[in-house]
């Protein structure tokens, strides 16, 4: 903020002192008049000038988040994080999904997630429901492991008829 502050001071004295030259080398009458109706021109696009720059996007955010109460902040932060959670989880399913019927498997899959380090909902445990055999599954637990880091452990077959 200060840094903005001392540009735009640097920038108003410049053309300050640019209009008070070209005001004292310019000759009387006509001239003269236009040179001081530019000069105040270029001062005021000087003093102007951060509202030529301003961002709407972030000018909108500051103005939002100033108008929420920290209560109403928080729900909204909390339902963002709840639709990631719940996104992951679909695209997770439907990944997995494809990739076992790529192997023959068809099932249905239900992938939980748990927060990270950085609070990022990461796939945690996969359940898959279906007819597997053992060679299919020996497969798909390693696919699911090499792409989502989810060991066999956390991934449980139950048999279930699809359609």
């Amino acid at each position: 903020m200060l840094d903005f502050l001392k540009d735009w001071l640097m920038g108003v004295t410049a053309a300050a002192l640019l209009v008070a030259a070209a005001d004292a080398v310019m000759p009387p009458g006509t001239v003269h008049r236009l040179g001081r109706l530019t000069g105040g021109l270029v001062l005021l696009l000087a003093v102007l000038s951060p509202l030529l720059r301003l961002d709407g996007t972030a000018l909108s955010r500051a103005l939002t988040q100033y108008q929420l109460s920290q209560p109403e902040l928080a729900e909204l932060e909390a339902v963002d994080a709840a639709l990631l959670k719940e996104l992951i989880e679909e695209r997770s399913d439907a990944y997995i999904s494809d990739k076992a019927e790529g192997l023959g498997i068809q099932c249905r899959v239900v992938v939980e997630t748990q927060a990270g380090e950085d609070g990022y909902p990461i796939p945690w445990a996969v359940t898959i429901y279906g007819n597997v055999d053992a060679a299919q599954r020996a497969a798909l637990e390693r696919r699911i492991e090499a792409d989502f880091a989810i060991p066999a452990a956390r991934q449980t077959y139950k048999v279930e008829e699809t359609q």
